[in-house]
């Protein structure tokens, strides 16, 4: 009963803090908090047998420099793991400076070298917002910073939560994921059509060359 209590305390003071923080970006337009008042670590199992080569993560198929997720190639077969859910944010906790971190489309697992961060409240903190300051360069400076270990430095979790950021309001939040969205794309279209453009004028050129020779 005495648990009870104290998770219905933690509880309300969420609720205080949450709605502090909403006040704020109405008033404000924006918030200046630590991670841990707008999320929290998922604390879920799922059993093993539910786990496969796509939706299963570890810090072995998390790929680096923010490149998502490959299919893993080791999945476990007994047991229980931590489960996640569409929109929580994954980020390896061995080597942060390798930025291997995934918005999460599908449900799965995952173990304990993967810090599985869910947002709390999605009226204050949308996920894909979460991800932009997660995904940030300056989070995984912080992040190293306070990471421990010579040979496989590990991230401290407690400093995790206690990354400190602005927050605005949710209509802007959506600007920011969308602005940021659309750079991405445009980003990609060139490094995945350039090639494709040049190759086409390059069978261009090759053609008229031989229309021109054989004229």
């Amino acid at each position: 009963r005495q648990t009870d209590r104290q998770t219905d305390r933690q509880t309300d003071r969420q609720t205080d803090r949450q709605a502090i923080i909403r006040l704020c970006q109405y008033v404000f337009g924006y918030a200046f908090v630590e991670l841990k008042d707008v999320a929290e670590y998922a604390k879920e199992r799922i059993n093993c047998e539910y786990l496969s080569a796509d939706n299963y993560v570890s810090v072995e198929n998390l790929l680096q420099n923010k490149g998502g997720k490959k299919q893993s190639e080791h999945i476990p077969t007994e047991g229980n793991a931590i489960a996640y859910s569409v929109g929580d944010i994954l980020i390896g906790n061995i080597r942060p400076y390798l930025k291997k971190i995934w918005l999460a489309d599908l449900n799965g697992g995952t173990n304990g070298d993967v810090l599985v961060v869910r947002s709390l409240d999605t009226n204050v903190v949308l996920p894909e917002y979460l991800y932009c300051i997660l995904s940030s360069d300056q989070f995984f400076a912080y992040d190293n910073s306070y990471s421990k270990g010579a040979k496989m430095p590990r991230g401290d979790k407690k400093a995790v939560m206690q990354y400190k950021f602005y927050l605005p309001s949710i209509q802007r939040q959506n600007d920011i994921v969308s602005i940021l969205n659309r750079f991405d794309a445009l980003c990609n279209d060139i490094s995945a059509g350039l090639p494709a453009e040049i190759e086409a004028r390059q069978k261009q050129y090759e053609y008229y060359r031989d229309k021109l020779l054989t004229f």
